[in-house]
């Protein structure tokens, strides 16, 4: 099996289901082709058995094509519609490959989506035939792209749940008084709002006697304007392998976002035992955050979000507790083995790639 996958921005924990995938499917093979590592987020990536990385370069596509046709890919896994030699790869492959769009837009009803619904069968639907989407918001896009339900596939993005979930369980273990810190991870950008977060958690926490801290990791153009507080602690980007003794001593979860297509920190969190609270902007939120642990508040909102703080901060330790349990499993709704499952699923959903 060839699996060709022509990725954006690559994660530590999309390689994580790769690496899930090759190493319960002796003979599979990957060529996953993608773009520069991000200043912002420069995860550090191990190598993996069976899978060759090539780094996208607008001046090299005639190289990177002729590798891909040494490889001789029978699926073909594409990053959204954004990058005009990939989309050129994947018709050069139509009909002879299985070919899947991959994306984690919501679908807003915007003139550009509207647009793009209506020229779809011109485009998208003559050169893939499934479509592969992160959850159900997303879903609904690709009903409007013109995809076949039961061509469409959702879990494209999962956490880690090899580390993450095992942070949780040990968590879970501690019990007794409950960690008055508050974490958020999110890179230091203006769709991440963080400004409204650091003015919110400054507003509270002198209600609380300024008993609880806050820690923020990641990095982002924004970083040079970071509000300062003698409770507010800027980590920098920190790799998800150095996280966990951060993890257990942090007592819940927020993230401002003022546009979250999906969010894979959302279910990290949750695998990670910690309650939380995410703007209304967050795609995740609607698999990982429900009554039991957490609250949403509007997005770009200050007021709202310091009533949502007010509320879980005022809790007791045995309130907080049972709500990260609950985050805990709700997090193990979606493990990497379900990644695994979808990709043999579309490997053998029908032998006719285009019936």
């Amino acid at each position: 099996m060839r699996i060709l996958v022509l990725y954006t921005e690559l994660a530590a924990y999309i390689l994580s289901s790769f690496k899930s995938f090759l190493d319960s499917n002796t003979g599979a093979e990957m060529l996953i082709v993608h773009y520069p590592i991000n200043a912002e987020a420069p995860f550090e990536f191990k190598s993996l058995n069976n899978a060759n990385l090539t780094t996208y370069q607008a001046d090299k596509t005639t190289i990177i094509n002729e590798e891909i046709n040494r490889f001789k890919p029978e699926i073909i896994l594409c990053s959204g519609w954004g990058n005009t030699f990939y989309l050129k790869v994947v018709k050069q492959y139509h009909g002879s490959a299985k070919t899947v769009l991959c994306f984690d837009n919501r679908w807003n009803g915007s003139l550009k989506q509207r647009l793009l619904a209506s020229t779809s069968k011109f485009n998208f639907l003559k050169t893939f035939k499934y479509c592969w989407v992160a959850g159900n918001p997303q879903a609904v896009y690709a009903k409007k792209l013109g995809f076949k339900s039961e061509n469409i596939y959702t879990g494209l993005y999962t956490a880690d749940n090899d580390l993450f979930q095992f942070i949780g369980k040990e968590k879970l273990k501690l019990k007794g008084v409950y960690p008055k810190k508050i974490i958020c991870v999110a890179r230091y950008i203006p769709q991440k709002d963080l400004p409204t977060l650091w003015k919110a958690f400054i507003n509270v926490n002198t209600k609380f006697d300024n008993r609880w801290h806050l820690d923020c990791f990641g990095n982002g153009i924004l970083f040079e304007n970071i509000i300062e507080n003698v409770n507010i602690k800027h980590h920098g980007f920190v790799q998800p392998s150095d996280m966990s003794s951060y993890l257990l001593e942090s007592g819940f979860f927020v993230l401002p976002s003022l546009s979250e297509p999906w969010g894979v920190v959302v279910q990290e969190m949750a695998l990670s035992a910690l309650p939380m609270i995410l703007s209304n902007s967050i795609g995740a939120a609607t698999e990982f955050l429900d009554a039991t642990n957490g609250f949403s508040f509007e997005a770009g909102n200050q007021e709202d979000l310091e009533k949502q703080l007010s509320i879980l901060m005022d809790k007791t330790d045995e309130q907080l507790w049972e709500m990260a349990q609950n985050s805990w499993e709700n997090g193990m709704k979606h493990k990497k083995e379900d990644w695994v499952k979808t990709m043999l699923e579309i490997y053998n959903n029908n032998k006719n790639v285009w019936n």
